[in-house]
């Protein structure tokens, strides 16, 4: 690995959490398949899009990984599926919505669990769990 990549991953280890790195890569993910536009775009967007979802894949396959055994299944069925989706996506063309779809599904799901973990401000017993209005 470069010496650059290994200062990048040290900076952004030490200045973000995991769930916001997660974050970070589906909007990217997301950012790249709706502003794909010619081919190679496209291709790139699929590619990058299935190596995040293989990523989950590998660790979904973790048995260790303070996961609930219902949310490593769940996710493991989508990252199968995103998978091979993207592969299917890069053969024959078809329509990267329901990548697209799923991306954001993903992110509304990350942003719950922050909200719902975040104390609302000014209580004395705060709540896990907090509503945000759209």
């Amino acid at each position: 690995m470069s010496y650059g990549i290994q200062r990048y991953n040290k900076n952004t280890s030490q200045t973000m959490t995991p769930r916001q790195i997660e974050e970070l890569a589906f909007r990217q993910a997301n950012a790249l398949m709706k502003t794909a536009n010619d081919e190679k775009s496209r291709l790139h967007a699929l590619d990058m899009n299935q190596k995040l979802w293989s990523a989950i894949l590998r660790e979904t396959g973790i048995e260790n990984n303070d996961m609930p055994a219902i949310l490593r299944q769940d996710l493991r069925k989508l990252a199968v599926w995103a998978t091979r989706y993207s592969i299917q996506a890069m053969l024959h063309g078809i329509a990267l919505k329901p990548l697209i779809d799923i991306n954001q599904d993903m992110l509304d799901g990350l942003r719950e669990t922050i909200v719902a973990t975040t104390p609302t401000a000014g209580s004395e017993n705060p709540s896990p769990f907090s509503f945000v209005s759209a």
